[in-house]
């Protein structure tokens, strides 16, 4: 479910042919969704497809240094369409996908369960307190 920051303002609207970054917001427990610098959109769940992961190693070292949260790592993608003639992805059930975490004082990339870092995926699925991709 996408919430809209502000559904009048043009400048909130997403453009779906521009890539957008994700990250998980820890103050409203969602998934923050930014474009062209600014947070658009708050997600309890997402899709995206053509997914970079990107950490930010001055914003990690800061964290490691303060010992305290910041944002500086999210993932970049295209937001799957919500239409029914552009639902590819769903054949993908969630058992077949790879989960990922990122903890700056563990790692410095994203990781599977298996601790593999992990750099790129063709789905990324965002759930409330977990993420999934395809591997």
């Amino acid at each position: 479910m996408l919430r809209q920051r502000n559904p009048e303002d043009p400048r909130y609207k997403i453009d779906r042919t521009k890539k957008v970054f994700v990250y998980k917001n820890l103050h409203q427990d969602c998934w923050s969704i930014k474009q062209d610098g600014l947070v658009k959109v708050h997600a309890t769940e997402i899709n995206l497809y053509n997914c970079n992961f990107k950490i930010n190693t001055k914003g990690r070292k800061r964290v490691l240094k303060e010992k305290k949260k910041n944002v500086h790592a999210g993932i970049c993608g295209y937001i799957v369409h919500p239409e029914p003639e552009y639902a590819c992805w769903d054949d993908c059930s969630d058992d077949s996908l790879d989960e990922i975490t990122y903890n700056p004082y563990k790692n410095t990339s994203f990781v599977n369960k298996l601790n593999e870092p992990r750099w790129f995926s063709c789905l990324t699925r965002f759930k409330p307190h977990k993420v999934l991709i395809s591997t």
